[in-house]
């Protein structure tokens, strides 16, 4: 079931169709770590979707820069907070084949996932709205297809309630590293990842694990606040207003730390430095990488990929390969892992007398 956080409406539209406001699912339960996960599917307890596609989003750092706490969310596979959502919404769509239009971070972010669970994606794009490095990045992506020009009705929107089931872990996450907070500033544009982040707060503090953390939004100094930005106020977030040249300042200052984030992120620092003792959140980086954070891969995952680069193989084949040193029951692991993240599939094909699934290596177009 799907809620409105601002009139409590349920129901099963994307938006409230008494208010107008994004709807975001209920959690199905109490919040229950699952520890020995180390992506957002940690907290698939509480986000009504059962564990479904990742790319190793979540469990992003957390660095001091100049006496402030940072989350740094660039460290996802894509460069950007967008990427928790995506999980979430790519593993909820029931589609083979969908429609998106053209958004900075976010298209790049669901076409990702959506083509590594083997969705069909059309991406139209205006071609002087895009980056060249997103544009390259959308056509290198497999089950990509760009198309110039408007008219097709999206199938996924940003704002999408499953999207910011994805992106309202970061509370849950910031909850877990580093208990109460004082505050947490986020830069704002539309004001959808900042109500994602402020309903994960409030769930938790419902729950009785935290109380609700002061919650600073970022914005351009003189910009004008939308719908969602206003009511957050209502609601006791605090709007701080960032000059152009202190988010320059402070994305430079955070480079020179390892952390690269792009002005607009950048603000969240500046806020952030406006409140005792408040954690910045970095939702993203201007600095594309292709495809996936491939720190997620762990040797064994390494050199099943490395087998399957020459030939299609079964997972005993597989395990014989690799000297039978790791326990069968880890190659298959390691292969649901691999497939999860897009890298390889499967057929079903006759072995012998049975049929067994045989592994290939995806290849990147």
């Amino acid at each position: 079931m799907l809620r409105c956080p601002r009139c409590g409406y349920r129901g099963v539209e994307k938006i409230c169709p008494k208010c107008g406001f994004p709807l975001i699912p209920e959690p199905p339960g109490r919040l229950e770590v699952d520890r020995s996960e180390p992506t957002l599917w940690r907290y698939s307890s509480a986000l009504g979707v059962g564990k479904g596609i990742s790319l190793g989003e979540g469990l992003t750092p957390l660095k001091k820069v100049e006496g402030i706490m940072v989350k740094d969310e660039s460290r996802n596979p894509t460069g950007s907070i967008m990427d928790r959502g995506s999980a979430v919404l790519a593993s909820a769509y029931k589609g083979g084949r969908a429609s998106l239009e053209f958004h900075e971070d976010f298209t790049l972010s669901i076409a990702t996932y959506l083509s590594a669970r083997g969705v069909e994606v059309d991406v139209h794009m205006d071609p002087a709205a895009a980056t060249y490095a997103d544009f390259i990045l959308l056509a290198s992506l497999p089950q990509v297809n760009i198309h110039f020009g408007g008219g097709a009705t999206p199938d996924i929107a940003y704002g999408d309630p499953y999207f910011l089931a994805g992106v309202k872990t970061l509370a849950y996450e910031l909850y877990e590293d580093l208990g109460d907070l004082e505050a947490v500033a986020v830069p704002l544009e539309k004001g959808i990842l900042a109500l994602a982040i402020y309903q994960g707060f409030r769930e938790l503090e419902e729950w009785g694990l935290m109380s609700m953390p002061q919650l600073l939004l970022a914005v351009h100094k003189g910009a004008s606040l939308s719908e969602v930005a206003i009511w957050l106020a209502s609601r006791g977030a605090k709007i701080v207003e960032v000059e152009d040249s202190e988010a320059v300042e402070a994305a430079v200052r955070l480079a020179k730390r390892g952390l690269y984030a792009k002005p607009l992120s950048a603000m969240a620092y500046v806020a952030a430095s406006s409140e005792k003792d408040a954690v910045a959140v970095v939702t993203g980086t201007g600095l594309r990488r292709p495809y996936f954070n491939r720190r997620r891969l762990g040797g064994l995952q390494a050199q099943i990929l490395e087998l399957l680069k020459s030939k299609e193989m079964t997972a005993y084949e597989i395990w014989d390969a690799l000297g039978r040193r790791p326990t069968l029951r880890g190659v298959y692991k390691a292969l649901d892992s691999l497939r999860a993240k897009g890298l390889i599939s499967y057929d079903l094909k006759a072995v012998g007398r049975r049929r067994s699934k045989v592994y290939r290596r995806n290849t990147q177009r």
